[in-house]
């Protein structure tokens, strides 16, 4: 989202998120643009399903996160300021949106659950 001109972020974070997650993706995107970074790299993703979604309309999804190649760099002189790493659980809650695509609610990093 970082590297998305600000006039295009929320019509693209529309596509995948709805509020609250949309609303922080956003500030943080604008906090990165205050800050004068930018993100770099991939990050590699672990998708799973810790329970069945069984026709509801809210759904978990697990991602176990490699972030070692990727981080923030500074957007004028193109150093890294960060680096990440690998092995990161995040959780995810996902609902089905009125025009039936499931987009991200809310996202949680789940510190002292190991993936």
């Amino acid at each position: 989202m970082a590297s998305t001109p600000a006039a295009e972020r929320e019509a693209l974070a529309a596509t995948v998120t709805v509020d609250p997650a949309r609303t922080k993706m956003l500030a943080d995107a604008q906090e990165f643009d205050r800050q004068g970074l930018q993100t770099y790299g991939q990050i590699k993703h672990r998708i799973s399903w810790p329970q069945p979604i069984n026709g509801a309309s809210t759904a978990l999804i697990d991602d176990c996160q490699d972030r070692s190649n990727s981080g923030s760099l500074e957007t004028a002189t193109g150093n890294k300021v960060t680096v990440g790493v690998s092995g990161l659980h995040y959780q995810g809650q996902l609902v089905r949106d009125v025009d039936g695509v499931w987009r991200v609610s809310q996202s949680f990093f789940l510190k002292d659950e190991p993936c």
